[in-house]
């Protein structure tokens, strides 16, 4: 009979209680040797809470966790090399023996029978016999496991390191993390950061300020123009790879420039965020705005007028970035040429108009003049068309403009036949060329038409074989030129070379106002039209000597209004007032008074006075001249009387605060009461400088008291009276020189006060003066009235209040007059001064934008 065969005796939880008895047995097996490594572990946790590691060496701390490491392997490794895991049968075993029950019942009922397996009384006996051990399973119990570390540790050291730990975890307040972290990091310092030097500089001409990345401002939103350049440095020593710039997902790689050096440089057209990516990680992002560059726009302000003779165009022009090119594009009217004419490639006639100012202007609103009645189109209909450019090349258009260019009005009758004819051979050369060179000749068969002029004579031989023979553009474009200056000597006479040189000047200087030319190029052109102007007068002076000439222009001068007459005075006087507006930076004004000087020479009698005329204003001139440079020294005079007060208050003020810091120091010392103390304090109140500083201002206020002086001697002997507020100023400043000389400041600054109103009052008594003079100077002090009237709503540089640069003319811009000049230089020059001085961020801004815009 086998165990198939045989019946199952099996307790209830029966295999529970075996599994219990392995587990223990593998427990007392397992724990002796496993309480020497816990150990071990425990010491290291309890110096770690201790912060033993704290301050080492990082590769110390390295070389002593590698050590541990390995000692802690090795002693795992030796205590639990013979360890075994219990077999079933040694389970059993110890439950057996842990029940106390004899002849082992668990072997008994999993036993076979050996023999007479089938005699069946043998087989019933076995059955008895399992059947009664089956019944003391029930008795079978499980008991604790005993590792016997007692026995093997007989001094209970297994205590020392659990007791270590209790305490190492109370010192450090409870369990640490941090410090268990620490004891398993050396201490090694950090690779060194991701270092990003990046910017984004908009383009030039949009005259934004360079915008800085930083990496610590992540999701910031950064506005830049587009065509802005992101550029800049990254220093990465621990990336294996050079980093990249990624916008919108596109990435670009950094340039390698050194060791751990990288570099890069990248054009914005589009995009919403930046993003630089390093060591295979992101280091940094910004949110990205575009801002777009819009095509300038460009319209006529006013409809197309005409000065006199020349063409007036107003407009005006913007730009989001500003606007760096004008263009006029003038063209014949379809109506001229008719329809069949017009020619497609044909390039239409194209005038450049320069900027009022130089560089990017966002606003531009000026007025183009010019006499365009030269052109050959010249009194027939044409189309005009605006176009302004930005520094991207975009271009922007303004409306078309239809007017008839205006034309020169011509008295003599040669003249007039001359001009039809060139506008016949503009309206059709090819069919009105050979008819054009007929009236030619027919003209230059009668020399008493054009007054025996050889000139003439032979522009108008030239002029009409080169029609008969060569029709192309050149020929026709030549043909026409002559044509006008053949017009134009029958009509005014022949232009010399010095009227054209002054014209010339005249027109170079304006051009280099205009794109704001340099201060060194602006007195060249100055000192060129100074010589051309002298040349022209020389030349006009000998012209008056030929007596017919000089019957010529008297007999035009008596036409004329005798108003328009004007000397070289006059013209001189002008030129310095162009020259001081350059030197202060009034370009604008400038370049009105140009106008009213071409204006002026337009008009004017050619004879420039005659010479008793001349006289007379010349000594007008002179007196007024004299007049002007008397009130400009008094003025100075006041100014400098003006600094010496604020040397003095400012003195005043610092001897004041000594003497109250050296009256508390006298507070602190006994013995001292009464006048003596106050004497004390006045002595010692006085430093070893103040002498020093009295005498040096005494020397100065004196030299001013002796200015004054002369300036009353020189009042005598040219028969002006003598204000008496002049006589009351030099009174005033003797007694400052007397308060000085004590080392007084504060009674030398009331004298000097005193003194500068009285010199303020002289100013007025002279000005009265001069009107009662006559009329030479009546229109100077009446300048000086009307000016003083309107600087009342003006600031110290001549602006109106609320003018915020936009370009309106309100009419009382005028010519400065010297003392005004010589106060906007001061100021300018004192705005430069502070600009070069550290001062606050807020304040240089503001000197700045003064300096830009002055």
């Amino acid at each position: 009979m086998d165990a198939s065969q045989t019946t199952s005796f099996q307790a209830p939880g029966l295999s529970r209680k075996i599994s219990l008895a392995w587990l223990a047995l593998a427990w007392e097996r397992l724990w002796p040797r496993l309480v020497p490594v816990l150990s071990f572990v425990a010491l290291f946790i309890a110096a770690a809470h201790l912060d033993l590691f704290a301050g080492l060496d990082p590769w110390v701390h390295t070389g002593i966790l590698a050590a541990l490491a390995l000692a802690l392997i090795g002693f795992a490794w030796w205590r639990l090399r013979d360890f075994a895991l219990p077999t079933q049968e040694a389970a059993i075993r110890r439950l057996e023996r842990d029940s106390g029950v004899p002849h082992r019942p668990l072997v008994a009922v999993q036993d076979t029978l050996a023999a007479g397996s089938s005699d069946p009384m043998s087989s019933a006996l076995w059955e008895a016999h399992r059947r009664r051990e089956a019944e003391r399973l029930a008795g079978l119990g499980n008991r604790p496991a005993h590792p016997g570390l007692a026995v093997l540790d007989t001094w209970a050291l297994r205590f020392v390191p659990l007791l270590a730990l209790i305490v190492a975890i109370a010192v450090a307040g409870g369990w640490r993390s941090d410090r268990m972290a620490a004891a398993f990091t050396p201490a090694f310092p950090p690779p060194p950061p991701v270092v990003a030097n990046l910017w984004i500089a908009p383009p030039a001409y949009t005259g934004k300020p360079p915008i800085y990345l930083d990496m610590a401002d992540k999701d910031k939103l950064l506005r830049v123009p587009v065509g802005s350049k992101l550029a800049g440095f990254v220093d990465d020593v621990r990336g294996r790879k050079p980093p990249q710039l990624m916008i919108d997902g596109n990435g670009t790689e950094f340039a390698t420039v050194g060791k751990g050096k990288y570099q890069v440089e990248q054009v914005i057209t589009e995009g919403k965020q930046i993003t630089l990516q390093a060591r295979g990680d992101e280091q940094a992002h910004w949110k990205l705005h575009v801002i777009p560059d819009l095509a300038p726009t460009i319209e006529f302000a006013r409809p197309i007028g005409v000065d006199k003779w020349s063409t007036k165009i107003e407009y005006i022009a913007g730009d989001d970035f500003g606007v760096t090119g004008v263009q006029l594009q003038i063209r014949l009217h379809g109506s001229v040429l008719g329809a069949d004419m017009l020619s497609e490639d044909e390039e239409p006639e194209v005038i450049r108009l320069d900027l009022p100012v130089a560089g990017n202007t966002k606003k531009v609103a000026d007025t183009f003049v010019r006499d365009l009645t030269s052109h050959p189109w010249a009194g027939l209909k044409v189309t005009v068309m605006l176009f302004a450019t930005d520094a991207l090349g975009q271009k922007g258009r303004s409306s078309v403009e239809t007017f008839l260019l205006p034309e020169r009005v011509f008295n003599d009758p040669t003249a007039r036949a001359l001009i039809v004819l060139r506008k016949a051979l503009t309206r059709d050369p090819k069919a009105f060329r050979l008819d054009v060179a007929d009236g030619m000749r027919l003209i230059q068969v009668k020399p008493e038409s054009y007054r025996d002029d050889t000139v003439v004579q032979l522009g108008l031989r030239i002029g009409a074989a080169r029609l008969a023979t060569n029709g192309d553009k050149a020929s026709i474009t030549e043909t026409q030129k002559l044509l006008w200056d053949l017009a134009m000597r029958l009509e005014n006479g022949s232009m010399t070379d010095a009227e054209r040189a002054l014209e010339q000047a005249r027109q170079e200087l304006r051009d280099a106002m205009q794109r704001n030319a340099g201060d060194e190029e602006i007195e060249r052109l100055i000192q060129q039209l100074y010589d051309a102007m002298a040349k022209w007068q020389k030349e006009l002076a000998e012209r008056m000597q030929d007596p017919e000439e000089r019957r010529r222009m008297m007999e035009q001068a008596e036409k004329m209004d005798p108003n328009n007459t004007i000397t070289s005075d006059d013209l001189q006087k002008m030129l310095d007032k162009i020259r001081e507006m350059a030197k202060n930076g009034q370009r604008e004004e400038a370049k009105r008074l140009l106008e009213e000087l071409r204006k002026m020479m337009e008009n004017a009698t050619p004879m420039m006075a005659q010479p008793g005329q001349q006289g007379q204003r010349g000594q007008q001139g002179q007196g007024n001249q004299q007049g002007r440079e008397m009130m400009n020294q008094l003025d100075r005079l006041s100014r400098r009387q003006n600094q010496l007060l604020g040397e003095s208050e400012r003195e005043g003020r610092q001897q004041q605060g000594r003497q109250g810091q050296q009256g508390q120091r006298q507070q602190g010392q006994q013995g001292q009461q009464g006048q003596q103390g106050q004497q004390g304090q006045r002595g010692q109140g006085q430093q070893p400088g103040d002498g020093q500083w009295g005498e040096q201002q005494r020397g100065q206020q004196q030299g001013l008291r002796r200015q004054l002086g002369d300036f009353m001697n020189k009042l005598d002997e040219n028969g002006m009276g003598m204000p008496e507020s002049l006589g009351r100023a030099e009174r005033q400043m003797r007694e400052a020189e007397d308060a000085l000389r004590r080392g007084d400041p504060r009674d030398a600054s009331r004298a000097q006060r005193r003194a500068l109103d009285n010199l303020q009052q002289g100013m007025t008594d002279m000005a009265e003066q001069m009107r009662q003079r006559g009329p030479g100077n009546n229109q100077d002090i009446a300048e000086i009235e009307e000016r003083e009237r309107r600087s009342e709503d003006r600031d110290p540089l001549g602006r109106s209040d609320g003018n915020y640069g936009d370009a309106v003319d309100t009419g009382l811009d005028k010519v400065p007059l010297e003392l005004e000049r010589q106060r906007s230089r001061e100021i300018l020059d004192e705005l430069r001064r502070r600009a070069g001085e550290q001062r606050p961020k807020d304040e240089l801004d503001y000197i700045d934008r003064l300096l830009k815009t002055y």
